[in-house]
């Protein structure tokens, strides 16, 4: 799926993109990086029992696990953003964000959304891409 299908996309907690027609800021995260070729953390169930009990450490400790904190915007850079809601997944896209928002994926302006870190994936995330 290319990152522009999922704009629209409803928003629901572990949902998948191709199997529900709805995403998480995960799986929407992994599905625009995948578009990309870098691989990115495997959700857990550890994972959504956390966020389920409003344990947003989960987000940065898995981020700085799978990439470098950076202050640059590239693709392949992954976003820390604060909502009304706690944390979620950004992820760079044409020159912006593509993210969720309260209850669908959106695009976002660079400045549209309250970052409170990025990253960006450590070379051994990027798949090679076979001749």
């Amino acid at each position: 799926m290319k990152p522009h299908q999922l704009i629209g996309l409803p928003y629901r907690l572990g949902a998948d993109p191709i199997k529900h027609h709805a995403v998480d800021c995960l799986s929407l995260a992994r599905t625009v990086l995948k578009h990309y070729g870098i691989n990115s953390p495997e959700p857990t169930r550890d994972w959504y029992r956390r966020v389920r009990k409003k344990d947003f450490d989960i987000f940065k400790e898995e981020l700085e696990k799978w990439g470098n904190e950076t202050k640059q915007f590239n693709i392949g850079t992954v976003a820390l953003c604060k909502s009304k809601n706690g944390f979620g997944l950004a992820v760079y896209y044409e020159e912006g964000w593509i993210n969720c928002g309260e209850s669908e994926v959106r695009w976002s302006p660079l400045d549209g959304l309250e970052v409170v870190g990025c990253y960006s994936p450590q070379k051994s995330n990027y798949v090679k891409q076979s001749a």
